[in-house]
């Protein structure tokens, strides 16, 4: 037998066990609408919302395979693992108000999630990739995977975290628009008629039919059901963002500086933090906290933490101004 008519081992190996597997069952529409829009976002986090220019066809092939290679495994992984397990993609992280869950209770690959019709009731996941989403009063989702969410009424906030690593975005869709960020924080609220998105900080591709454009940090796009496609100047701080600190999770200020705490403020407020003058600065960098926020609201906590470093604050067109506090007389 020649060199090329032999067999490959490992090929062979591979062959038996798929056809030992045999043929798998159909996905459904939703989980194959799920990966479509996970791979796509994964097209658009390389070559489209990438700040260098990376040319497509020079990693085509390798991306190419990996997709295939994913396809390949979920085929697999379909057809060994027991009827009914999902995958757990999320956990519970904090629960404000009348909302139904425990917090550390994982959260599963299709499951639908229903804050109710209570303006307290919100819900915050730490999704498994690291970013957080929150879910506001009367918002019902579906996660489809680690990495989207699907909306159907209310609204959602996704931060992806200070780190400009990339994997852990989280898509949102609503109605037929895909939200497709990159380092973002970015809130989708639905209501009525309308789909608005708000963007705080990186960018996020907006696509709606064969249409696709990209809102950045301090914009916000409304799409209405007729198709209307609406972009201009929006906030990143202030009344629409009030109810995301609220379900922020608990900052823990036991033997931390007091920098890392203003960090904390301004990335939960979306306020500017400015430090008066050098004095300000060294206090912020030399002052180590204690105790615990926990039962502080967003608003409230910058007071009280400043206090114990012996400074003040006040908060002036969007930004949080931090200066030695007066003494009294």
């Amino acid at each position: 037998m020649s060199e090329n008519s032999r067999g490959d081992p490992e090929e062979d190996a591979v062959r038996k066990l798929l056809g030992d597997a045999g043929p798998r069952p159909a996905l459904p529409e939703k989980d194959l609408r799920a990966i479509r829009d996970t791979a796509r976002a994964e097209w658009s986090r390389r070559y489209v919302l990438a700040p260098e220019h990376r040319s497509p066809l020079r990693s085509w092939l390798p991306l190419a395979a990996a997709l295939l290679a994913g396809a390949v495994g979920l085929a697999w992984w379909m057809r060994s693992r027991p009827v009914g397990a999902a995958p757990t993609v999320a956990s519970v992280e904090r629960v404000t108000g009348s909302a139904p869950w425990k917090v550390g209770s994982p959260v599963v690959a299709g499951s639908e999630l229903d804050t109710g019709a209570a303006t307290t009731g919100r819900l915050t996941l730490r999704m498994r990739g690291g970013a957080s989403v929150r879910l506001d009063a009367a918002t019902h989702i579906r996660l489809a995977s680690a990495t989207m969410v699907e909306v159907e009424r209310g609204a959602v906030y996704v931060d992806t975290g200070a780190a400009q690593g990339r994997a852990n975005d989280v898509a949102v869709r609503a109605a037929s628009v895909l939200f497709r960020p990159a380092g973002t924080q970015f809130q989708v609220r639905v209501g009525g008629r309308d789909v608005k998105l708000q963007v705080r900080e990186g960018r996020v591709a907006v696509d709606h039919g064969t249409r696709s454009i990209v809102a950045a940090a301090g914009e916000e796009v409304v799409v209405s059901s007729d198709g209307r496609v609406v972009r201009g100047p929006g906030t990143v701080s202030g009344a629409d963002w009030a109810w995301v600190g609220e379900s922020a999770p608990v900052f823990a200020i036991e033997g931390v500086r007091l920098r890392e705490f203003l960090g904390w403020i301004g990335r939960e407020t979306g306020l500017r933090i400015e430090l008066a003058d050098r004095e300000a600065a060294a206090v912020a960098d030399s002052c180590v906290l204690h105790g615990s926020i926990e039962q502080l609201s967003l608003a409230d906590a910058p007071g009280v933490v400043l206090s114990s470093c012996g400074l003040d604050h006040r908060v002036s067109n969007g930004t949080l101004v931090v200066f030695r506090a007066r003494k009294e007389p």
